[in-house]
């Protein structure tokens, strides 16, 4: 038997005081509206589609979701598990997530080793594939790690494990005997020979008033250098993005349509289209085949950057029943997106960024602005900016004004940080500071008036507060 675990996500929680008083996703939904949690996809689409893999192979699945379980606690969801287990031992036990969640995912596979030594351990995702060598080196709770997609290495393994056969040479398979040496990696899956994610969590997920989720590509042509997920796509050899066809993404949305009765799906994508003019004509093909489908009704939300977004495409997209887009924004400086080698910089940034937003905008697309907040040199004017650009949508989540740039292990970003000394020797989730320190006095003041449960206008007002106080202080020039 194979037990898939995504950790109950506490890492927030923990920030704000919060753990063990609330799950993950109630926290949430203290930040953003109902209609704006009902984009929020709630089942793990990775693991999900590890488990269909698997199936297709004949291989026994169990998916322990610990958000849309609702865990408040690690306990809650080592419970899970060993119920799933049913007396039994467990073959393997996989593990997903970001550095962020590391951490739980460490502390389950322990207990895992504890009760069942016997059972293989194994970690994947993007976190993972970026720092194998050390995770393995340095934690021996984890067997094994899957680089980049496991659709074909992750049943392989398990198979393997079934046998009692070795498992090391898989293609895309890293453990501690070949962590150091040369390994095979394995051709880019072509994403229309895979199964559709298996569906064991969509009820759950619609019931907490979340979203479906499909994906149609995978991979990003950019660099993002705080981004994981370009990282991983130029690391693996991988093609930079493939694609599904259209029509396989359109079927997998009638089956849910039918089978769960969705009103709504959101399209995972990193990133759903670009600037490209073939991406730009393969949304409007989406489009257009949605439609022609009687699929209009079924609202559906994308993900873009600013440089994406065109009026043409997004007409053709909000006809057919596009209403929501989180856009990459992450600032309207032009020096710092320089930094993050985000690559749309314009010499009339701001101006650029609302008139992109306002595009989707004046179509009725509701815009949800991805944003980081807070990185070690922000200023005030930076910050003003922020402020502007989450006024001009006009959507109210406060999470925007909570986001700090992490430095994910194994990107630009980190290496940058960690060459200039602003890392603490923490890991995987190194934590810095603020070069001047009332920027400090900002980011303190928006997550305690979070922690005091704050809403939007709340938390708004305490940064606007804090910006003021700090501009006060700052010398007449």
């Amino acid at each position: 038997m194979i037990i898939l675990v995504n950790p109950p996500t506490l890492w927030e929680l923990q920030d704000l005081g919060l753990e063990g008083k609330m799950s993950c996703f109630e926290l949430q939904g203290k930040h953003v509206s109902p209609s704006a949690l009902r984009s929020f996809p709630g089942e793990h689409l990775g693991l999900l589609a590890l488990a269909a893999a698997c199936r297709r192979h004949d291989l026994p699945v169990s998916i322990v979701n610990g958000q849309i379980l609702l865990h408040r606690t690690l306990d809650d969801t080592w419970q899970v598990m060993v119920e799933r287990a049913g007396g039994g031992r467990p073959d393997v036990v996989g593990f997903s997530g970001p550095n962020q969640v590391f951490v739980e995912n460490v502390a389950l596979a322990r207990r895992v080793k504890n009760r069942w030594p016997d059972a293989v351990t194994v970690l994947g995702a993007d976190f993972a594939t970026l720092n194998a060598d050390r995770i393995l080196t340095d934690y021996d709770v984890f067997d094994a790690i899957v680089e980049g997609e496991a659709e074909a290495a992750f049943p392989a393994l398990c198979a393997a494990v079934a046998a009692g056969r070795p498992f090391d040479g898989v293609p895309g398979v890293v453990t501690r005997e070949t962590v150091r040496g040369p390994r095979p990696i394995p051709l880019p899956l072509n994403l229309d020979d895979i199964p559709w994610i298996a569906r064991d969590d969509t009820p759950a997920v619609l019931a907490l008033g979340l979203s479906a989720g499909v994906f149609s590509s995978r991979g990003c042509p950019y660099r993002c250098g705080f981004c994981t997920t370009g990282q991983v796509a130029a690391r693996s050899g991988q093609a930079a993005v493939r694609e599904k066809s259209i029509e396989n993404v359109v079927d997998e949305i009638e089956y849910l349509v039918k089978d769960f009765g969705i009103d709504h799906v959101t399209i995972t994508d990193d990133l759903f289209v670009n600037k490209n003019p073939a991406s730009q004509e393969r949304a409007r093909r989406f489009g257009e085949i949605y439609k022609a489908r009687g699929l209009s009704s079924v609202a559906f939300m994308i993900d873009c950057r600013v440089d994406s977004i065109d009026q043409e495409t997004l007409s053709v997209l909000r006809d057919a029943g596009l209403y929501r887009i989180f856009v990459g924004i992450e600032t309207a400086s032009a020096d710092t997106l320089q930094a993050y080698d985000k690559l749309y910089v314009s010499n009339a940034l701001p101006k650029y960024i609302s008139d992109r937003l306002r595009i989707a905008v004046d179509l009725g697309i509701d815009v949800v602005p991805g944003i980081i907040t807070y990185h070690p040199s922000v200023t005030v004017p930076e910050l003003r900016r922020t402020l502007d650009i989450v006024d001009t949508v006009g959507y109210r989540g406060s999470f925007q004004f909570l986001n700090k740039v992490v430095a994910h292990p194994g990107t630009p970003i980190w290496n940058a940080y960690a060459a200039k000394g602003y890392l603490d020797p923490t890991w995987p989730v190194p934590q810095w500071g603020f070069q001047d320190p009332d920027a400090q006095t900002v980011a303190d003041a928006a997550f305690a008036a979070a922690a005091a449960g704050g809403d939007f206008d709340q938390i708004r007002g305490a940064v606007l507060g804090a910006i003021e106080q700090w501009e006060a202080r700052q010398p007449v020039r």
